[in-house]
């Protein structure tokens, strides 16, 4: 059985989406200015300078004296944490009073009560080595590389990246820090600057069109470990105040692939094997062989000799002259 169709039942569906659509669109419509806020827009600790005026209720334009912050976002419920707001037209997004506790804040009025809402966020940035492209997913962080290996370093920030924005433009940017082995630290290797990065985007590679491009090894005076990371540079508050990325670190050497240091043992066993050929082993056995013939020493006749001793001549003949004296005595 067909069921029956309600062409009606799909009217109230695409509203809603197109409803969702602009609450999406307002979600990053910081502008015209990127100090001038608007209602679920993001904003940073240690910003300075805000402009909250878009958050009052627009009809009566009172201003806002609090961004306040209640369980589970929903204003019906407790209240959590209260910022207060001296100056609507220059608010300063201290950390101090922010403690740690983001997520959504709603502006409130002492006459009008709550009206807009916004996000408090802290400006996290993140940094990997990477294989440059198209062998991205090959971190190398902790790794061995050869001087003429190919590089890109990796760029993360999932809340600058998506809401600092006013007029499509991105106005924050990161340096990359390079230490090397002996300490000294620069943001540029062979020729290519790793300095002022915007932040465009939540994720991107020193290596995408429009960025310095693939880094090669060579560049690099030493052999040794390296060690990067990220700094905010602007706003010049992130850089001031804002954390780093944590450290990641890599090592160069001459040859390819990880120094293990095998390869170099084997040419040092091959010598052992010639020793044996040198060794006498294989010419004792023929001076033991005539050593083994003492059977030669039970070849000489000592029983024979007793034999062999014959009466001497006088003896042989007074034998005969005394039978022949016994002869003539017999007659």
């Amino acid at each position: 059985m067909v069921p029956d169709r309600n062409p009606g039942r799909g009217l109230p569906i695409l509203l809603a989406l197109c409803i969702l659509a602009l609450c999406a669109g307002q979600a990053a419509a910081r502008g015209p200015a990127i100090s001038d806020i608007q209602p679920y827009d993001t904003i940073f600790v240690y910003e300075e300078g805000l402009n909250l005026t878009g958050l009052r209720n627009t009809t009566t334009g009172n201003p806002i004296t609090a961004l306040q912050k209640y369980q589970d976002g929903n204003p019906q419920k407790s209240l959590t944490k209260s910022i207060p707001v001296p100056d609507d037209t220059d608010f300063e997004v201290l950390d101090l009073l922010v403690g740690g506790d983001y997520g959504t804040y709603h502006a409130f009025s002492r006459i009008d009560g709550v009206t807009g809402q916004v996000m408090i966020r802290e400006p996290e940035i993140h940094l990997d080595v990477v294989l440059a492209n198209p062998h991205h997913n090959e971190r190398l962080e902790g790794f061995s590389v050869s001087r003429n290996t190919k590089i890109a370093f990796k760029i993360t920030s999932p809340d600058v990246g998506a809401s600092y924005t006013a007029a499509g433009v991105y106005p924050a940017t990161v340096d990359i820090v390079v230490t090397h082995p002996g300490g000294a630290e620069t943001t540029a290797i062979g020729g290519l600057s790793l300095a002022g990065l915007n932040v465009s985007s939540t994720r991107f590679y020193t290596d995408d069109p429009g960025r310095p491009g693939p880094i090669v090894l060579s560049g690099l005076r030493e052999v040794g470990t390296y060690s990067v990371r990220a700094e905010w540079r602007e706003p010049a508050t992130f850089g001031a105040y804002a954390p780093a990325s944590d450290p990641v670190t890599f090592a160069v050497r001459n040859r390819v692939g990880i120094d293990t240091g095998t390869p170099t043992t084997p040419p040092t066993v091959t010598p052992t094997p010639t020793t044996p050929p040198t060794t006498s082993i294989p010419t004792t056995p023929p001076t033991t062989l005539p050593a083994t013939p003492p059977p030669t020493t039970e070849t000489t006749p000592l029983p024979t000799t007793p034999a062999e001793t014959p009466l001497p001549a006088w003896a042989g003949t007074a034998a005969i002259g005394l039978a022949i004296i016994l002869i003539g005595r017999r007659r």
